[in-house]
């Protein structure tokens, strides 16, 4: 495997849906791994299904990755490379690693299925091998199609992957894999090992439904005369009910969860986390998340996505944000002219930046929060402080309603919070008052 070159990975998407958490974990990795060994990231569009792939999602997934702040140092879609593919097919079809086979889906299936039934893998059986070139002529004649099969050859396949160890396989349990459709399209594989070869990719990781894959893909490099890269197979990520994340689970997608609310940081933070014997981690710079990151911490079984940690995740960051960084991620919002005191009140209080607006309208808006306790908050009312208020109001304010109220503690101070925010928990009122007019606050006590 690869070892001598400069690190370079990719991520290879097909345009065939929005971008969710479970690729995007891919991305992520491959890149932090990059990143973290100096080397380079590259973004290849894996668009040779015609009929599912779109223009709309190669635009919508490069906008996520952006978004991500995941950048790339070059990009190419593989339908621009057609001419390439069609050249090493000629190759490997001059080698006999590729040959044709005429079987219908339904033969096929058939055969499979008498497989599993006498208990035997459902590897194929090579009959087209046999063929002769008079049936071959015959059935091209009759317009029958072939699909072309890869020649696996009879060894022992091993590889040592960057995270699940020494894997070996004997290609006995490897069936032949289609590469070409009967109408000429190419399956996924081909195209993906020329390409690697091609651009000098030294390192793959990607889930752990690739291993079968990677074991005939190290052959195909090896026949195409490369030295196959550095794998690296992770654990997919699934719901907690145990299923794979998938494209078509809609509210997982890196755009809805952007739409949320949740900042790019905390998706980076919980996908170079999750599964890794490391705690989640809600670091506000890339350059720490680099540091601690060790793709051989990632353990191997199936991590399950908990809505809950990610939005954890995304308070915390806020929590540590610099006012510089969230007055730019507010402005973005159209929350404008906001003042570092006004952040550092509501930051330890909100889980989405979006939050900033129940709290402008807290300290704001003439809006009647708690009808309640009227005597009480008319008490209150009258010993209200003059302005301007500071930081010691609220402790000037409670000498004030001591000398004319016997509450004390919650039975107190929870009217007012009440009256002031229509909440139950929030920041200090110390913090709060300076930020509120004398006006407001009597409007609010029922003034």
């Amino acid at each position: 495997m690869n070892s001598d070159k400069k690190v370079l990975t990719r991520f290879a998407p097909s345009p065939t849906g929005d971008l969710h958490l479970g690729n995007a974990r891919s991305a992520i990795l491959n890149w932090i791994y990059a990143k973290k060994n100096y080397g380079e990231f590259i973004l290849r569009i894996d668009d040779t299904d015609t009929e599912r792939s779109k223009d709309k999602y190669v635009d919508s997934i490069k906008n996520d990755l952006l978004w991500l702040k995941i950048n790339w140092s070059s990009s190419f879609k593989q339908s621009e490379r057609l001419k390439n593919y069609n050249t090493k097919i000629l190759e490997l079809k001059g080698m006999d690693r590729l040959y044709p086979c005429f079987e219908t889906a339904e033969e096929l299936a058939l055969k499979r299925k008498s497989l599993l039934s006498s208990g035997k893998p459902p590897i194929y059986d090579r009959s087209s091998l046999k063929l002769t070139d008079k049936e071959k002529e015959d059935f091209l004649l009759s317009g029958k199609k072939p699909h072309w099969r890869f020649f696996v050859e009879d060894k022992t396949i091993i590889w040592n992957d960057i995270i699940r160890g020494d894997v070996s396989f004997d290609s006995k349990n490897l069936s032949d894999p289609i590469l070409i459709r009967e109408n000429g399209s190419l399956l996924y594989h081909l195209p993906s090992v020329i390409d690697d070869i091609t651009e000098n990719v030294t390192d793959i990781i990607r889930g752990e439904d690739h291993v079968n894959n990677t074991a005939f893909h190290i052959q195909l490099f090896e026949s195409l005369g490369s030295k196959p890269p550095n794998f690296g197979h992770h654990p997919l990520i699934t719901d907690e009910s145990g299923k794979s994340l998938g494209k078509r689970l809609g509210s997982l997608s890196i755009k809805s969860l952007s739409d949320d609310g949740l900042e790019p940081i905390s998706i980076i933070n919980y996908l170079s986390t999750i599964g890794t014997s490391k705690d989640m981690s809600s670091k506000i710079e890339l350059n720490s998340i680099l540091e601690s990151f060790d793709i051989k911490s990632l353990a191997r079984s199936s991590p399950k996505f908990n809505k809950k940690d990610l939005i954890r995740i995304n308070s915390n960051v806020l929590k540590k944000m610099k006012f510089d960084n969230a007055q730019e991620a507010l402005s973005k919002l159209g929350i404008k002219d906001i003042k570092e005191e006004f952040w550092n009140l509501i930051k330890n209080n909100i889980e989405f930046m979006h939050e900033a607006n129940e709290w402008i309208e807290i300290i704001s808006s003439s809006k009647i929060l708690y009808n309640s306790d009227k005597d009480f908050l008319d008490k209150c009312s009258s010993v209200l402080p003059k302005e301007p208020f500071t930081i010691n109001t609220w402790e000037e304010w409670l000498v004030n309603i001591d000398k004319i109220s016997d509450r004390k503690g919650k039975k107190l101070f929870m009217p007012l919070r009440l009256a002031l925010t229509g909440r139950e928990h929030g920041p200090e009122l110390k913090y709060l008052i300076p930020l509120m007019t004398k006006k407001l606050i009597l409007f609010r006590l029922g003034k």
